[in-house]
């Protein structure tokens, strides 16, 4: 027969082990992090009020599952549905200071576009602010595993960025399936009757490659006007149309009817796609969605040259 003295030491056991499961969130604060802008960050307790100063960053912590600390996002925040609901700070390069500090945040999640100016007086004021710039869908899963980190969050983001990363490698195995000099050439639109392209140092150029496409404008260098007579040398056999809601429908009707465009190999084949902008320039989880959207639209093409 077991002494109670067992039973005791038992219970004593399982009842430290759910006394420190339950404290584990809490017991590594105060941590200190760098961030995207190299500034030492201290967290000194895991955050319970939320700022979030762009899209992108609104949809990162609610993905990793800190949404419901949120207490403060931009004009321009809009996705998941239930940030609708959630208090408005100004917008996305012009946040208003007064507003943040009336949410009294533990936390703000900044971007590069909010302003240098901004960010130095939201920390002049004491409040713990996290910066972020990706330039790369890398730097996304990064920025991703970061914001876990300040926010205590650090499973849940390590299990995103595994998932997306998975994601991604699919795409990967696909690619490096298509025979050589194959890839076809894009082109990426997101205005008319100039034509507003994406080149280096975008995270739709990155997607275009990615997905086993080579983006006309690889000599441009960040958002620029591609004339039409380059255009048509280059000659795309894909375009993608991208805009907000019906905006990418409206483009991708103004290229079709366009007698110079017509000439070309995209609009000959019909090989013309709309996209959402969302999921292709916001530096947020929903790029894997892009990249997905991309791969899928080029794959007819690649069937064709096999």
């Amino acid at each position: 027969m077991l002494k109670p003295r067992y039973f005791l030491l038992v219970a004593l056991i399982l009842f430290i082990a759910l006394l420190t499961s339950g404290m584990e969130g809490k017991a590594n604060f105060p941590r200190e992090i760098v961030d995207d802008f190299g500034y030492k960050v201290i967290i000194n307790k895991k955050p319970e009020r939320i700022v979030s100063l762009s899209p992108a960053n609104t949809e990162i912590v609610f993905a990793i599952g800190a949404g419901d600390k949120v207490v403060g996002v931009t004009e321009y925040c809009d996705f998941p549905p239930q940030v609708k609901k959630i208090d408005r700070v100004g917008g996305f390069t012009t946040p208003n200071i007064e507003a943040i500090v009336d949410k009294n945040p533990d936390l703000v999640v900044a971007s590069y576009g909010n302003g240098e100016g901004n960010i130095k007086r939201l920390k002049e004021l004491g409040i713990t602010v996290l910066c972020l710039y990706p330039k790369s869908v890398g730097d996304i899963l990064k920025d991703i595993k970061l914001v876990g980190e300040a926010t205590g969050f650090e499973k849940e983001a390590e299990d995103l960025v595994k998932d997306l990363e998975r994601r991604i490698n699919l795409i990967r195995e696909k690619v490096s399936k298509i025979p050589e000099k194959k890839n076809p050439r894009v082109l990426y639109l997101v205005w008319y009757p100039e034509l507003w392209t994406a080149g280096k140092g975008t995270f739709a150029n990155d997607l275009i490659e990615m997905a086993g496409g080579k983006n006309i404008a690889f000599d441009v260098q960040g958002w620029k006007i591609i004339s039409k007579e380059v255009v048509i040398d280059r000659d795309p056999e894909v375009i993608f149309c991208s805009g907000m809601g019906k905006n990418s429908v409206i483009l991708k009707n103004k290229i079709l009817k366009d007698p110079d465009l017509k000439k070309t190999s995209a609009l000959i084949s019909g090989r013309v796609y709309t996209i959402t902008s969302d999921i292709v320039e916001r530096p947020g989880p929903r790029v894997v969605d892009g990249l997905e959207k991309m791969e899928k639209s080029l794959s007819s093409f690649f069937k064709t040259v096999r």
